[in-house]
């Protein structure tokens, strides 16, 4: 079996965003549950002249004709997964086409599709689990872990997010914007912090998101080290994957767990997994940076639906420009992987006033974002995206000039003008 036939090169560099919303009602704020979810799909199916994705007989997603997803995530929010695009500008517009009709039938059943950090209302205990015959495997696998995994089941179920995936061309490509993104990931972060709440309750921090991503299986999750290193390549994260054992696997019928033994031995000792298997494996692994045959960013809290942009124009402008990515990896070269460590925890808390290192998370995350915005002003001026696509990192500017996060913004709704009223936040945060 050929390992590293999934970290393929691609032959041009497109984007792509998945853009994860929780279903809720309306009034409540909680979580919708599969029995108003199911005929949410429906209406979608219907209206979209779409095909329909399944798991064990359950309706659980829609293929859209244009190429995107619209699925079921594990505790009942929609992610919706675009096509890939060239020009950032390009996916946006398609996103912003979409979405918005989506959602629309979603409100004609007192439903609404929520962007952010964390489904702010449904506590943990009441998360109304999608039909999907996984989920039950990951939570008692989880569960055997302890308390290394002690936020498991929050972060299955409750956790948002904007993910972004990016292409590399080369070897030498995917080593270069493997290491730019692994480092950028917890210092952007900050510029991102978008989840103060939980279960209605203010937390305190402000991406309670990250914190619960720290306590779910540090040994499939987080900062990847290795990655940090010059010479970082697929063969680590082969070498990576192969240490840690299946969470679940495919048998022609159904899933049932994975053998509780790390991958390589399975190879070793004639279990013949297969190509399959081996794919499904590098989708059990959910570090800040995920690499497969694309690069995935997954470390940002979801933002607002105005702010929908960002993040892929953060992660375009720096990774698809030679000299901004160049330059941010020099701002970075003296960061180890025991700094992005302690700065992904301390940015969860503190937002820009971190540190990573000895330097200001704030400070490092604004001249990311200068570079960030060069790379799509340079990328505009080729003609490979709009015009307008500096204009995405907008509210990034805003959040660094002023110094006051999503999060920030959220609390100060929270406890003002929507006086602690879940409806209030659901209206003015939706889609």
């Amino acid at each position: 079996m050929d390992l590293a036939s999934l970290f393929t090169p691609s032959a041009d560099e497109r984007i792509g965003l998945e853009l994860e919303c929780g279903l809720v009602d309306s009034d409540t704020g909680r979580s919708a549950g599969y029995d108003r979810a199911r005929p949410f799909l429906e209406s979608v199916l219907r209206e979209f002249e779409a095909e329909p994705a399944t798991e064990a007989g359950a309706l659980v997603g829609v293929e859209l004709p244009g190429g995107a997803q619209l699925s079921l995530e594990l505790g009942g929010a929609v992610e919706y997964s675009s096509a890939p695009f060239h020009a950032v500008t390009d996916l946006v517009a398609a996103t912003r086409r979409e979405m918005p009709a989506i959602a629309a039938l979603a409100r004609g059943a007192n439903l609404s599709l929520l962007p952010g950090g964390l489904v702010p209302f449904t506590p943990t205990a009441s998360i109304p689990w999608a039909p999907k015959p996984r989920i039950d495997i990951m939570r008692r696998y989880f569960r055997g872990l302890g308390a290394p995994a002690a936020y498991a089941e929050s972060v299955m179920g409750l956790t948002l997010s904007t993910q972004t995936t990016l292409d590399y061309l080369s070897a030498a490509d995917f080593r270069e914007k493997l290491t730019l993104l692994v480092k950028v990931a917890p210092v952007a972060a900050a510029m991102f912090v978008n989840s103060p709440l939980e279960d209605g309750r203010v937390t305190g921090v402000l991406s309670r998101r990250m914190q619960m991503w720290s306590q779910v299986d540090p040994a499939r999750c987080g900062v990847l080290g290795f990655a940090v290193r010059p010479d970082a390549s697929a063969g680590d994260v082969i070498d990576w994957a192969l240490s840690l054992p299946m969470i679940y696997r495919y048998d022609g019928s159904g899933y049932i767990p994975g053998p509780a033994r790390p991958f390589r031995e399975l190879m070793a000792d004639g279990a013949s997994p297969t190509l399959a298997d081996w794919r499904s494996h590098l989708s059990q692994m959910w570090p800040h940076v995920r690499p497969r045959h694309t690069l995935e960013m997954r470390a940002f809290d979801g933002v607002s639906w105005a702010a929908l942009g960002a993040g892929p124009a953060f992660c375009a402008g720096l990774a698809y420009h030679g000299p901004s990515r160049r330059a941010a990896l020099a701002l970075l070269a003296d960061v180890s992987a025991a700094d992005l460590e302690q700065a992904w925890e301390d940015v969860a808390a503190k937002g820009l006033d971190a540190l990573v290192g000895r330097r200001s998370v704030g400070a490092t995350a604004e001249a990311l974002l200068g570079l960030a915005r060069q790379g799509l002003r340079a990328r505009a001026e080729a003609g490979v995206e709009g015009r307008d696509a500096p204009c995405l990192l907008d509210p990034l500017d805003e959040v660094v000039r002023t110094g006051v996060t999503f999060a920030e913004r959220c609390l100060g709704d929270w406890v003002g003008p929507f006086r602690e009223r879940p409806a209030a936040l659901v209206e003015a945060y939706r889609i």
